[in-house]
C-alpha cells in the first residue's frame, strides 16, 4: 500500500468516525427535545381530569398559557406573573389564596401541550396539560401529581382538594373559551 492510499484510507476511516459522532449527537438531541415530562405516577396525590371545549384550540391555548391573566379568570388565583418569554425554562410566580408558589415550565409544545413544575409549603407538584383539537373544538386533559412529606402525611385531605381545584379550572377554562364571563 502506497502513502497516497493509506493516506486516503486513514482520512476515510476520520471522516466515517466524524459523521457517526455528528449522527449520534444530533439523535440524542432530537431524542432530548421529544422525551416528555410526566407526573410522577407514584406521588401519593395525583389527579386528572378532561373537559371537551367548544371553541379553536388557538383561543383555549393563548387562554391557559397567558400566565398574567389568569386572576382575571380564575377567582382562586390572586396574582399572576410570567416574566419573559413562555418557554421551557422560565419561571412565573402565582398565589392561589395565601399559598405563594414559583413555577418553571418544564415543556412546551405550542397548542398542544404544556408542562410546569412547582414548589409551595412542603408540596413538590408537576402539572401537565395536554390540548387535542376535536371535530367541534378541543379535548383538554390536564394531570398532576403533588409528593413531599407534608402530602404523604395528607393525603386523604388533598387529594379532593387537587380533584376540586383542577375540576373548577377545567370548567372555567371552557366557560371563558367559549366566550362566556368569568364567574366569580
Amino acid at each position: 500500500m502506497n502513502k497516497f492510499t493509506l493516506l486516503v484510507t486513514r482520512a476515510s476511516v476520520v471522516t466515517v468516525l466524524t459523521v457517526s459522532a455528528l449522527v449520534l449527537l444530533a439523535a440524542e438531541q432530537a431524542h432530548a427535545r421529544t422525551t416528555t415530562v410526566g407526573i410522577d405516577q407514584a406521588a401519593p396525590v395525583v389527579s386528572r381530569h378532561d373537559v371537551d371545549i367548544n371553541a379553536p384550540l388557538s383561543t383555549v391555548w393563548a387562554i391557559q398559557t397567558n400566565i398574567s391573566n389568569w386572576p382575571t379568570w380564575q377567582p382562586s388565583v390572586t396574582a399572576a406573573h410570567l416574566d419573559g418569554p413562555l418557554s421551557v425554562g422560565s419561571t412565573f410566580e402565582w398565589a392561589q389564596g395565601d399559598l405563594k408558589i414559583t413555577s418553571t415550565i418544564r415543556e412546551i409544545v405550542p397548542q398542544r401541550r404544556i408542562v410546569w413544575t412547582g414548589e409551595a409549603q412542603g408540596i413538590d407538584a408537576v402539572h401537565v396539560w395536554v390540548f387535542t383539537a376535536t371535530r367541534n373544538g378541543v379535548h383538554v386533559h390536564t394531570e398532576e401529581s403533588w409528593r413531599g412529606d407534608v402530602v404523604k402525611a395528607n393525603a386523604k385531605t388533598l387529594q379532593p382538594m387537587l380533584d376540586a381545584a383542577l375540576q373548577d379550572w377545567l370548567a372555567r377554562l371552557k366557560q371563558v373559551s367559549e366566550g362566556g364571563a368569568p364567574r366569580r
